[in-house]
């Protein structure tokens, strides 16, 4: 990657809404050359998709985190296309070691996700199984400063305790369309919605505000960017409450650390990280130098 792409990638992971007018001046180009690299990188496929980021505990939702290993991979495209259609299923990710697919369920309640979990494994009886399954307590999401020549510590905070949010129709409407499409601008959202386009900013506006949506983001190929992806698991039980408190300081600042979960179950915390395959950054090292970490799972 050439530095203008990965600012244009950071940026549009940051807000994939951002105009193409602010993103050239983001990217000290003019509008037209942040158009073309941005259509470019379409067409290559470098960005598959823009994201809207909703919170599900604002739904009275929990996410459940899933990892499963195949016994038949004849099985695979099957059973990825049946994930795609699992509304209750909203992250798939293949994996490369240590599990096949990690998944992200999202549930009203746990009796819920254990109904719809068993007959998954029942469609696909002795061609998969699930090894591992975390309730999510909390999720901590941080820019990809690895990406950034100026670095942002911030964080953005999903899940949890919080109060529900009543959502009325002309709500709903409004928030599929952002679901469905993250990117479409206003006036296309009138004329799929019929919504007076006062009413649709209006709206756009409480939802964002209320923390119902919290930000839009682009999902991008790892591979043609030539970026590695881990997710660290780890048992913090091991460690001290002001050394708890470190290690959240620590993934604000630390460049290639992008999420923190915090779990129910054995391993309770994972550390996602992402860095260029030519970066000698060991993310684990550095946990490992600075935290008494005892059980640790890279996958």
């Amino acid at each position: 990657m050439n530095k203008k792409t990965k600012s244009l990638i950071y940026e549009l992971t940051n807000n994939a809404r951002i105009s193409t007018k602010e993103l050239g001046k983001k990217l000290k180009v003019s509008q037209q050359s942040a158009s073309y690299l941005l259509k470019s990188l379409q067409e290559k496929n470098i960005i598959n998709s823009f994201s809207t980021i909703i919170d599900p505990s604002k739904f009275g939702y929990l996410q459940v985190q899933v990892y499963v290993n195949y016994f038949d991979f004849s099985k695979k495209k099957e059973v990825l296309n049946y994930l795609k259609e699992e509304d209750h299923i909203v992250q798939v990710e293949e994996l490369k070691q240590g599990y096949d697919l990690s998944l992200i369920f999202c549930v009203p309640n746990l009796s819920y996700y254990n109904k719809i979990s068993r007959d998954f494994l029942q469609k696909f009886k002795g061609s998969l199984n699930i090894t591992e399954t975390y309730p999510v307590v909390v999720k901590h999401l941080y820019p990809r400063k690895y990406l950034a020549s100026k670095k942002s510590f911030s964080e953005m905070v999903i899940a949890g305790d919080r109060d529900i949010e009543r959502t009325n129709q002309t709500e709903l409407s409004i928030l599929l369309r952002l679901w469905e499409q993250a990117t479409e601008k206003i006036i296309e959202v009138h004329k799929k919605t019929g919504l007076n386009p006062k009413t649709i900013v209006k709206t756009k506006k409480f939802l964002e505000v209320s923390k119902v949506v919290r930000g839009y983001t682009t999902i991008f190929n790892l591979d043609g960017l030539n970026i590695i992806k881990k997710h660290i698991l780890i048992r913090s039980s091991d460690l001290s409450l002001t050394e708890d408190k470190k290690l959240l300081q620590f993934s604000l600042v630390h460049p290639n650390v992008i999420t923190l979960t915090r779990f129910i179950g054995d391993y309770d915390l994972l550390i996602e990280v992402e860095q260029e395959d030519t970066s000698k950054k060991d993310v684990l090292k550095d946990l490992r130098m600075e935290f008494a970490i005892k059980k640790y799972k890279v996958i």
